[in-house]
């Protein structure tokens, strides 16, 4: 098969949806003769703060000299930025070779009267057989929804198990309260294995300390709160920590204190298992990490920024970001949001800074219609609201009517960033997501 036929048969396999469950994954892989044995790897799950997470210590290791693979979703503007070996994007010619062996063996499981992988299932099988045929020393792998069910979970003991910020998103699926989403998360936690938690809320750090202590595994909390930040710019941030100073980010808010702390803390843990980890490639590893898409600056003048912010927990750390980054201002937001998700309370807690709002219609079948948004915000405050058929309109509009000094940010789901990136000329968007 080439690339486009990959791809159609991706786009069609999408009728199976999200099925949580590992019965079908382990399948997939036995007729893959299990790729996933043997690696060693670092698995990162929570709501927020995983992407970038899971770049940082992609890049630490990747600087400390590793062969490193990355397994992130979804992508942004290509599909191949889902599965990545040091730094670098797997080849549309790639992704033909090895989801042509993937499919073959879904193909062979269906045919034995099997349940048909997913189409996540089927990516994370290529994801693992691509790191096996480059030789990988070690991979960063991203838990694609909770953790204890999800298709990655199939992967051994980790070198490592990080489990980010925990809040309320896809509770249909993970639970309605914080314990019990992370009891989910928490399910990558494997018997006797190293787990980096960072700082959160009590309950989430008393359910994954419970969770380690029937597992007895290691837990090591990584604290922001000791942090000191030294600058804070639309370029990027400064801070020390327990005995480094003036490490420096490219990501930008302050939310990524607590997502760089989190990696330097887990490269710790694994120079004490005998990974050569030192600090200039902790450095070089933070410094150089890349993320499409939190608060991304996609203009300066006027300035335009996006950022996946895209449940009530991220459009708050977007919040406080923004206000320590601009004090004192207001700010004309972009707005578009999943149907399934909390988009009441991403609308209250975005009016108290907005100053205009644009609502638009995310490019997926989830998505909330703009002129719905721009009901709820209209009965939620008094702030101006425009409702926008199409993305480009709600940029054009926006950067129409911008006055001067205006800070512009569009945000609501991780699904339009790639076609606003577009709108800027930055890349065109391919391919599809699940």
């Amino acid at each position: 098969m080439n690339y486009r036929e990959v791809m159609s048969f991706l786009d069609n396999a999408r009728v199976f949806g999200s099925i949580l469950g590992l019965d079908t994954m382990r399948r997939l892989l036995f007729e893959l003769h299990d790729p996933q044995k043997g690696l060693a790897a670092i698995h990162v799950a929570g709501t927020n703060g995983k992407g970038s997470t899971a770049a940082y210590l992609a890049g630490i290791l990747h600087a400390a000299g590793y062969q490193t693979g990355l397994y992130i979703s979804p992508f942004i503007q290509r599909f191949g930025e889902r599965i990545q070996v040091n730094g670098v994007t797997i080849t549309e010619h790639e992704i033909a070779v090895y989801m042509t062996k993937v499919i073959e063996a879904a193909r062979s499981i269906t045919a034995g009267g099997g349940q048909a992988p997913t189409v996540f299932e089927l990516i994370t099988a290529m994801g693992f057989l691509y790191f096996q045929a480059r030789r990988c020393d070690i991979a960063v792998v991203e838990v694609g929804l909770g953790g204890r069910l999800d298709a990655t979970n199939v992967i051994g003991k980790p070198e490592a198990a990080v489990i980010t910020q925990i809040g309320l998103d896809h509770t249909e699926l993970l639970g309605g309260t914080i314990p019990e989403i992370a009891a989910e998360k928490g399910g990558i936690v494997k018997p006797g294995c190293d787990v980096v938690l960072c700082r959160q809320s009590s309950e989430a750090m008393t359910a994954i300390a419970h969770i380690c202590r029937t597992r007895n595994a290691r837990l090591h909390c990584a604290d922001a709160g000791t942090a000191v930040l030294r600058s804070l710019s639309i370029d990027g941030l400064t801070f020390d920590w327990e005995g480094y100073e003036q490490l420096r980010t490219s990501l930008t808010g302050l939310h990524q204190v607590g997502n760089a702390v989190t990696a330097v803390k887990t490269a710790q843990v694994l120079r004490e298992k005998g990974w050569h980890i030192d600090e200039p490639a902790i450095r070089t590893g933070l410094r150089g990490a890349r993320c499409i898409g939190r608060l991304e600056i996609l203009r300066r003048k006027p300035l335009f920024l996006v950022d996946g912010a895209h449940n009530p927990q991220g459009v708050e750390a977007l919040m406080t970001s923004l206000k320590a980054l601009f004090p004192g201002k207001k700010f004309v937001f972009l707005m578009g949001m999943l149907a399934d998700k909390d988009y009441f309370s991403a609308v209250t807690l975005t009016l108290p800074h907005a100053k205009r709002i644009y609502t638009m219609t995310p490019p997926v079948p989830r998505a909330l219609g703009a002129e719905k948004l721009a009901e709820v915000i209209r009965s939620a405050g008094s702030v101006p609201v425009s409702a926008c058929d199409t993305i480009r309109t709600a940029l054009s509009l926006s950067l129409q009517e911008a006055k001067e000094g205006d800070v512009l940010c569009a945000f609501g789901s991780l699904y339009q960033i790639g076609e606003i990136r577009a709108c800027f000329g930055l890349a065109k968007k391919e391919g599809f997501q699940e």
